[in-house]
């Protein structure tokens, strides 16, 4: 399941209305998409967390994803006690940007918003990895 948020995210340190709109966003977001296919599961799940951004920004990645997984909860998940595996990581893009491995939804996603000047999160949700295996 993957999703984009339009803007910037939210710090875990930004003030509480501006985290709270933030987490309505997410929510808002992943439940548009989860009307596609997909729904609320009671399994351990690995999220990855892209902030694409076209000027400067000053978010630290380790401050983005407390509140989006908090906009998550009740949605994909029962708690962020599931997120098994998270990877966060924000990119600067630019139209014509080219990424290995990015789904046909991710790269649509990428011309949009760039061509509307805008910031945006990419949410994928899927199912914990194995384990047992060291990446």
């Amino acid at each position: 399941m993957e999703f984009i948020v339009a803007g910037a995210p939210r710090s875990a340190n930004a003030n509480p209305r501006s985290r709270r709109r933030f987490r309505e966003r997410v929510a808002r977001a992943a439940r548009e998409r989860l009307q596609e296919g997909g729904g609320l599961t009671d399994q351990d799940v690995a999220i990855l967390i892209i902030y694409f951004y076209q000027a400067e920004t000053t978010l630290d990645v380790d401050n983005i994803a407390k509140s989006l997984l908090d906009g998550l909860k009740g949605i994909i998940f029962r708690d962020d006690q599931q997120v098994s595996e998270l990877r966060v990581r924000k990119s600067r893009f630019r139209i014509g940007l080219s990424l290995t491995g990015a789904s046909l939804y991710l790269l649509d996603a990428i011309e949009r918003m760039s061509q509307a000047g805008s910031d945006f999160v990419y949410v994928r949700a899927d199912p914990a990895p194995d384990h047992s295996r060291v990446p």
